[in-house]
């Protein structure tokens, strides 16, 4: 048999009723988000933080709300799993940061990232935090947690390999081996 024999073969039993080749539905909104919290190495839920999918909102992908002990996830229709993830992460980095850093430890992470001292930690209240000393400690805390596909600091470069060991120390190492899920 040639191959366009094979290939008009194909396309008849395809026709038929019942023989069409399948096509897989999308992931739900559910199981995005499902795995993109199984894609999280790190036990979250001791700092008493919940972890809430929403609506997608304009110019926030998520956002952290202390007073609440909520991290919001603006899921975005399409958005990846691996993204979300990301973002949950990044998040979790502003909850290390409000639960742990100093600010001493705030100045030794500017020192070790080359940020200029002076700069204040924070930005403005729901401002994007990705040219802010805060942000830039969340992004690597997400990069240093599943790597830095999704890296968007823009106070400093994307740390070096050289610089990971440094900048992990301010993270308990026993945080990387619990398993969220």
């Amino acid at each position: 048999m040639n191959r366009a024999t094979a290939l008009l073969m194909l396309i008849m039993a395809l026709s038929q009723p019942g023989m069409a080749a399948r096509q897989t539905a999308p992931p739900s909104d559910t199981e995005r988000r499902e795995a993109a919290l199984a894609l999280i190495p790190f036990d979250w839920q001791r700092f008493g933080y919940d972890i809430v999918f929403l609506p997608a909102q304009h110019g926030y992908r998520a956002m952290t709300v202390p007073s609440k002990h909520q991290i919001e996830i603006y899921a975005r229709p399409g958005d990846a799993p691996e993204l979300l993830a990301f973002d949950i992460a990044h998040e979790l980095g502003h909850v290390i940061d409000l639960v742990q850093n100093t600010s001493e430890i705030r100045s030794k992470w500017m020192e070790s990232r080359g940020i200029d001292p002076a700069t204040p930690w924070f930005g403005c209240s729901r401002c994007p935090d990705l040219n802010t000393p805060a942000g830039d400690f969340a992004e690597t805390f997400a990069l240093l947690l599943l790597g830095p596909k999704n890296f968007a600091g823009r106070i400093a470069p994307r740390p070096s390999k050289e610089q990971v060991s440094t900048l992990s120390a301010f993270f308990p190492k026993e945080w990387f081996s619990a398993q969220a899920n």
